[in-house]
C-alpha cells in the first residue's frame, strides 16, 4: 500500500461518502459533525474524505500535494504521528489511536484516528474506512486535570499538616508530614488502628466523634494526643471528612502540631494560677478556692481561720540590698511557710510580701500555734544576715464574717495591729473590733475622700509610653495623685481601695476621665491617652454611656482613647463584662489589660474578651536580665498575644538592658523610669512642644 502518492477524492456529504464506500456501519464512526470522514483503497491508493478537513486542519483538499500526501496531515518533525498512519494501513483489524500533528498555520492540535479494515476471502485488505476527530479541547482538559492532580498531590504529600485516609479503622493513606509526626515509616503506618496511635483519652475522643460524624452531626475541630514511635507525646488538631477513596467510603484526616502551641497556652494558663516567683498559688487560686471552702464550711457547719501574714521590714531589704535580695527572701519565706501549712491548711503568695492562708479547726488554741509557729520558725529559715519577721493577722468564720472580702479586711486590720505590738514575742492578733487606728486612719480618709475633688487635692500626672526600638512616644498613661494638707501625698494604693470600698471610685474615676480628655485634647501629637479604670466603674449599669457623655463633652477623639482595665474583671459578670468592652469598641474606644500575670484572668477570658492591649505586670519585667524563668514567661506571654491579634505593653521598665530584651522579643511598647518618670502635663506639653524626644526625659 502506497499512501501519500495518490490523488485525494472528496466527497460533499456525509450520506454521499457512505454511500460511495458502501458502508452502513455509522454507528462505529458516530455523529460528531467535527470529524473527517475517509476511505482508504488499498489497492489503487486512493483516498475520498468528507467532512471537516478544512476546518480542522485550515486546508482544502486542493491544497493537498500528489506526490506526498503524509507530509501534508504531519509537521517536518513529526515523525511519531507519521508513523502512527502507516501503522494503521497494514492493520487488519479496527484501530483507535490519539496523536498529535499541526495545522497548516503551525498551530499545534490532538487528533483521534479510528479505522475499520474491510477484508477479502484470503484476509487481505481491501480497503480501510475511517474518522478523524479533533480532540484538541478535550486533550488540554486532560492535561490541565493532571497536572491540577500532580499539583494537589504534591500539596497533600508536601503539605505542613499531617493528612490521612483511614476506612474500618485501619490507615490506608498517610502523607510525608503524618510520617514525620509519628516517627513512623510510610509502610509501618499503613494498616495501623486508632489504637497503636492515640492515647486512651483520645481514643475515645476519636470513637465517639466518628460515631457522630457519621450519624450526620457536626464534626468541628478536636484536639487530641498522638503517641509517636519514640513513645513521646505531640498535641495536633485534627479535621475531619467522609470522602469516596477506591470506590468506598473512608474517613480522611488533617493534623496540625500544636505542641508548641499547646505549651505556651499551658504556661500562661500557670501564670494565671501561681506566683512564678515562689510557685505557690496566687490571689486567683486563692480566691477560686477559699470561695469552694467557705460554702464547704457553711453547709458542714465547720469553723475556718483566715491568716493574712505579711513580713516586717521587707521594704528596707529592698531598699538597702536590692530587689534581688528581696526575691531571694520572699522565695525563702514561702519555702517555709509551705512546709508550715501544706499538710493543716492552704497558703498563697497574695502579692509582694504577702501572704494568704486558711484552716479549718476546732479550737482556736490550734489556729494560735499554727500562727505561733509561723512567727518564731519563718525567722530562722533565712539565710544570711536577713532579718525580717512576720506579722499576722487572724480572722475567723463566721464570727468575724461569713464572705471573703470582710474576712480579709479584718484579718488585713489584726495584721497591722500586729506590726504595732511592741511585745516582739507575739505577731500576731486575731480581729476584734477595737484593736486598730489603722482602720480609725482609714475611716478619716475615706472621709477626705468625699471632699478632695472640690477642695482641688487630686491632680494628674502622665507617664509616657514608647514604641520600643525607636523610643517614638505612642501614648501616656494618666495616673492620680492626691496631696492631702495634713497626710500628704497619700498613695494611690492607699486610697484607691478605700474609694472602690466606700464607693467613691466612680466618682473620682469620672473627675479623672474627664480631666485627662480636656488636658490631652490640647496636645498636638495624637498619641493614646490611657486611664485606668477599676473593676467596680466597669460593672456600673451606665458606664458606656458615662465615658460617651465625656468624649462628647470634652470633644476628645474616642480612637484616641485606651481604657484600662485590671485582671480584676474576672471577678464580676464576665458576660457583661464582655457586652460592655463591644460597646466601647464601637464607639472606637480601645481597651487594655492591666497588671498581667498577678491577678484572676486566665486563657478563656483572654481569647473571649475584645482587647487590644496587654499589660505586662511590672513584677515580671523587674531582674528580666537575669531571671532565665522571667524570659521564659514574658516570651510566652507576647506569643500568646500576638497570637490573638493582641498588643503588649511592659511597664517598670528601669533598664537599657529589659528595654533591649523586651524589643528582641517583639513586645510592641514599653513605659518605665528608664524612659521616663510621670510628668505633670505642663512640663509634658513644654518638654514635647520644644521638640525634645522622650529619650532626653531620662
Amino acid at each position: 500500500m502506497n499512501f501519500g502518492s495518490n490523488k485525494i477524492k472528496e466527497v460533499k456529504s456525509v450520506r454521499s461518502f457512505f454511500d460511495y464506500t458502501e458502508q452502513d456501519d455509522l454507528d462505529f464512526f458516530g455523529d460528531d459533525t467535527k470529524i473527517i470522514f475517509w476511505s482508504y483503497e488499498s489497492k489503487t491508493g486512493e483516498v475520498t474524505i468528507t467532512g471537516g478537513l478544512e476546518k480542522i486542519y485550515g486546508f482544502s483538499s486542493e491544497d493537498l500535494p500528489d506526490d506526498n500526501l503524509l507530509k501534508s496531515f504531519f509537521g517536518p518533525d513529526d515523525k511519531q504521528g507519521e508513523d502512527i498512519v502507516k501503522q494503521f494501513l497494514h492493520a487488519k483489524a479496527s484501530f483507535d489511536q490519539e496523536y498529535r500533528t499541526v495545522k497548516k498555520d503551525g498551530s499545534e492540535i490532538w487528533l483521534k484516528t479510528k479505522g475499520k479494515p474491510v477484508l477479502d476471502r484470503n484476509g487481505d485488505i481491501i480497503r480501510i474506512n475511517g474518522t478523524t476527530r479533533d480532540i484538541t479541547e478535550k486533550k488540554q482538559i486532560e492535561i490541565e486535570l493532571a497536572e491540577s492532580v500532580t499539583k494537589y498531590q504534591s500539596i497533600v504529600e508536601n503539605g505542613a499538616q499531617g493528612v490521612y485516609i483511614s476506612q474500618d479503622g485501619k490507615l490506608e493513606f498517610a502523607n510525608n508530614q503524618m510520617v514525620n509526626m509519628t516517627g513512623y515509616s510510610e509502610k509501618e503506618l499503613l494498616g495501623m488502628s486508632y489504637d497503636q496511635l492515640l492515647d486512651e483519652e483520645s481514643i475515645e475522643l476519636v470513637l465517639s466523634r466518628v460515631s457522630a460524624f457519621l450519624d450526620g452531626k457536626e464534626n468541628g475541630v478536636q484536639e487530641i494526643n498522638i503517641i509517636r514511635k519514640d513513645r513521646s507525646k505531640i498535641r495536633v488538631e485534627l479535621r475531619s471528612s467522609i470522602i469516596i477513596y477506591q470506590n468506598r467510603p473512608a474517613l480522611m484526616g488533617t493534623l496540625l502540631d500544636v505542641t508548641a502551641k499547646t505549651d505556651a497556652l499551658h504556661m500562661v494558663n500557670y501564670l494565671a494560677y501561681y506566683d512564678s516567683l515562689t510557685g505557690l498559688p496566687n490571689r486567683n487560686l486563692f480566691y477560686s478556692t477559699i470561695n469552694k471552702e467557705l460554702e464547704t464550711a457553711k453547709v458542714n457547719e465547720q469553723k475556718l481561720a483566715l491568716l493574712f501574714i505579711d513580713l516586717d521590714q521587707f521594704k528596707l531589704v529592698n531598699d538597702t540590698q536590692g530587689h534581688h535580695v528581696g526575691d531571694r527572701l520572699i522565695q525563702q519565706v514561702a519555702a517555709k511557710l509551705d512546709e508550715l501549712l501544706r499538710d493543716r491548711g492552704f497558703i498563697a503568695r497574695y502579692g509582694g510580701d504577702e501572704f494568704v492562708s486558711f484552716l479549718t479547726y476546732e479550737d482556736t488554741a490550734e489556729v494560735e500555734a499554727i500562727a505561733e509557729r509561723i512567727v518564731t520558725e519563718v525567722p530562722k529559715a533565712l539565710s544570711g544576715e536577713l532579718t525580717v519577721t512576720p506579722s499576722v493577722g487572724i480572722s475567723l468564720f463566721p464570727e468575724n464574717g461569713e464572705d471573703i472580702n470582710s474576712l480579709l479586711q479584718f484579718a488585713d486590720v489584726a495584721m497591722y495591729h500586729s506590726k504595732r505590738d511592741d511585745d516582739r514575742l507575739q505577731r500576731y492578733t486575731f480581729y476584734h473590733h477595737a484593736i486598730s487606728s489603722e482602720a480609725l486612719k482609714g475611716v478619716q480618709l475615706t472621709n477626705a475622700l468625699r471632699k478632695a475633688i472640690e477642695l482641688n487635692q487630686f491632680h494628674l500626672v502622665y507617664q509616657p509610653k514608647v514604641e520600643l526600638g525607636t523610643a517614638e512616644l505612642k501614648g501616656v498613661e494618666a495616673l492620680l495623685r492626691w496631696n492631702h494638707p495634713e497626710h500628704g501625698n497619700v498613695s494611690p494604693m492607699d486610697f484607691i481601695p478605700l474609694a472602690e470600698k466606700s464607693g467613691q471610685i466612680n466618682r473620682i474615676g469620672d473627675w479623672v476621665l474627664e480631666k485627662a480628655m480636656r488636658d490631652m485634647r490640647a496636645f498636638e501629637q495624637p498619641v493614646l491617652l490611657n486611664v485606668n479604670i477599676s473593676a467596680k466603674q466597669l460593672i456600673q449599669e451606665n458606664f458606656v454611656q458615662n465615658v460617651h457623655a465625656r468624649l462628647q463633652e470634652t470633644g476628645f477623639p474616642a480612637e484616641r482613647l485606651n481604657l484600662e482595665i485590671t485582671e480584676t474583671v474576672a471577678l464580676y459578670d464576665v458576660e457583661k463584662t464582655m457586652d460592655k468592652l463591644n460597646q466601647l469598641n464601637k464607639l472606637g474606644v480601645k481597651v487594655s489589660l492591666d497588671d498581667f500575670g498577678t491577678g484572676y484572668s486566665s486563657l478563656s477570658y483572654l481569647s473571649k474578651l475584645p482587647i487590644d492591649y496587654l499589660k505586662v505586670d511590672r513584677s515580671f519585667i523587674r531582674h528580666l536580665e537575669a531571671d532565665d524563668t522571667k524570659k521564659s514567661i514574658i516570651k510566652s506571654i507576647i506569643e500568646v498575644a500576638h497570637n490573638l491579634n493582641i498588643q503588649v505593653v511592659a511597664e517598670g521598665i528601669e533598664t537599657e538592658e529589659q528595654a533591649d530584651l523586651l524589643h528582641g522579643y517583639k513586645c510592641n511598647l514599653g513605659q518605665g523610669f528608664y524612659f521616663s518618670k510621670p510628668l505633670l502635663f505642663e512640663d509634658l506639653l513644654n518638654y514635647i512642644g520644644a521638640g525634645k524626644s522622650i529619650a532626653e526625659l531620662r
